[in-house]
């Protein structure tokens, strides 16, 4: 199974699990499931009164089931999923995989991406690696992000993750440091020459 996440959507995530740093992060994900069996991510909406610890997130069942009854009623698209963050806290790294617990609450038909937050130790630009993730660094932090899936005997499996714009991101950077470098050399090569 494929998965595609928007540039809004990638964002979103990455925001989402920045903004409550060393605790937890949860929202929805909206999108469509397309024929072939693809998720299209579009929007990723975050939980403003989820209830964060380091190590789990609790959505709030009221504002869960007015969310739920209001997007029913939107008829472009539909929720496909849920995400949620798994961060580093004291001396150990936030992990990629689901826990038993977000296993417990997975449902079948349905996406859960995992972003994983940890402090940066290296700047590296964005990737797709070859367990099906997506990893790259901005700012201060190291991100990777799973996504996983039940299949039809309700195991867990992970889906291949899909981000053009991620990686473009990776690019355009590269290419603009090339760019900078270019021109800081061009005045002072204009300079040693007589």
């Amino acid at each position: 199974m494929d998965v595609y996440i928007s540039a809004n959507a990638f964002w979103a995530l990455l925001i989402s699990a920045i903004e409550v740093y060393k605790r937890e992060c949860f929202g929805l994900l909206l999108g469509y499931r397309d024929s072939s069996n693809i998720y299209i991510v579009e929007h990723a909406i975050s939980y403003q009164t989820a209830q964060r610890k380091h190590t789990s997130v609790e959505k709030n069942s009221r504002a869960s089931k007015r969310i739920n009854k209001f997007l029913a009623n939107l008829p472009q698209l539909s929720m496909i999923g849920d995400f949620h963050s798994h961060t580093g806290w004291g001396d150990l790294k936030g992990v990629g995989y689901p826990s038993a617990q977000d296993v417990v609450d997975m449902t079948p038909e349905n996406l859960s991406l995992i972003i994983v937050a940890n402090d940066k130790r290296r700047t590296a630009g964005w990737q797709y690696n070859g367990d099906g993730t997506l990893s790259g660094t901005v700012d201060d932090y190291h991100f990777r992000i799973g996504a996983y899936y039940l299949d039809d005997f309700s195991r867990t499996k992970r889906a291949n993750i899909f981000c053009p714009y991620a990686i473009g991101f990776n690019a355009k950077e590269s290419q603009q440091k090339v760019l900078l470098r270019s021109a800081s050399a061009g005045p002072r090569w204009l300079r040693s020459k007589p």
